[in-house]
Order: C-alpha cells, then structure tokens, then sequence
C-alpha cells in the first residue's frame, strides 16, 4: 500500500499560474480539446451533460484538490462534457505530459487519484440507480444526501451543513428533474423537520434523510465521512 503524502500534488501544480474562473463560466466545453491538465486551488467545478429534452444533468461536482479531465489525460478519451465553475474558481493548467510523468514518479498520488475515481463513480451509481428506479422525491433526498457525504460538516451528532452552496435548480440537475419538481419534494423534507435550505442546506436529521433516500448506509465510519 502506497502511503498518500498530503499537499505533493498541491505543490506540483503551484509551479504554474494560477488563473481565476468566475462564477458559471465554463472551462471546457464537449467539442473542445483540453490545454493540460486542470487543478482545482479554490472553488468548485461541477461535471455536466445536456440530454435530449435539453435538460442539464450535473454527473459529478469537484471540489478543491480535484484535477480534471483525467480519462483525457490518462486514458486517451475524447471529452464530451461540460466542466463549468460552480462558484468563482482558481485553478492551476499544466502541460499533460508534464502530469503524467509526476503520476509514474509518485506512485502514492496515482494511487489516490485512483481511490478518489472509484469513490466518485460510486456515488455517479448509486444517483443513476435512483433516477432510474426512484420517485422525484427520492431522487432529491439522494441528491441532497450525496451532497452531504462529499461536501458536508458535521456541527454536532445526526446534524450537516452543506458547505457548497447549493440551489433549487442544482438540485434538480443532479437528480435529473425540474426546478419546479425538486422544489416541491425540497419543500416536503423541511416540513418533515429533515432539513432547513438558508444560505446552506443544514440536514437536521441525518438518519432521517438516510432512509428517505433509500440508501443503504456502507460507510462504516459515520454517514457523512470526510
């Protein structure tokens, strides 16, 4: 087992400049070829598709410490999606090739990027599982719980606060429905004392929206591990 080393990617991508993103601005679009290797400093980049009806579905959201895209990067695939900033963003490029070749010297970072793939792909699955098989209601609570487990603080036991910043129609474009309909399934889980939506959504009851969500909880070291 490869043991992470903390901040030596970090120091890797500061070599190169950072450049500032404003908020909704969009990085890389599905017909573009990416420049390098992005590294997110600050902000957060939600990874996203437009289907058929023209609807957006946000597939994935990245936070600080992410770099993207990386099935470019490593695995030779063309990009078909869109990266945008969720928030206004700092982010380091640098020169694919210049990527890779830090990724065979430092095993340990390879080997986090790949944890942190597979951590993410299991989340991609268990939300296309409930678009699929779920009511909107559901969907929403999953959503919101998905939310949580990456982007949560836990202030006190059974309680979260959703640091990253997170509209109606977010939520809606994760799970995979409209505004109008996210709004009204939103609404249902403040009536049921589950959550409260201010500046944040703070889940009162973490157990609570577990089983609303119809998730099955695998993380053995609390619901909303870091």
């Amino acid at each position: 087992m490869y043991k992470y080393v903390p901040g030596k990617l970090r120091r890797f991508f500061t070599r190169y400049k950072a450049i500032v993103y404003k908020k909704g601005e969009i990085i890389l679009r599905p017909e573009d070829e990416p420049q390098g290797v992005y590294y997110i400093k600050e902000g957060f980049v939600k990874l996203s598709t437009i289907l058929e009806d023209g609807k957006e579905l946000t597939l994935n959201i990245y936070k600080p410490g992410t770099y993207f895209p990386m099935m470019w990067a490593i695995g030779g695939i063309s990009n078909s999606y869109y990266f945008q900033t969720h928030i206004t963003t700092f982010i380091h490029k640098a020169p694919k090739q210049e990527v890779l070749s830090f990724l065979k010297k430092n095993p340990d970072v390879f080997f986090e990027l790949t944890r942190r793939i597979l951590v993410g792909l299991d989340g991609i699955l268990t939300n296309i599982e409930h678009m699929l098989c779920g009511n909107s209601y559901s969907r929403v609570a999953c959503a919101i719980y998905l939310s949580a487990k990456r982007f949560g603080k836990n202030p006190e036991k059974d309680k979260v606060i959703i640091k990253l910043p997170l509209t109606h129609q977010d939520i809606a474009n994760i799970a995979g429905i409209s505004r109008e309909t996210a709004s009204i399934a939103i609404k249902k889980l403040e009536k049921k004392k589950i959550i409260s939506c201010k500046h944040h959504i703070f889940i009162v009851n973490a157990k609570k929206l577990e089983k609303e969500a119809l998730i099955s909880k695998k993380e053995k070291s609390g619901p909303y591990a870091a």
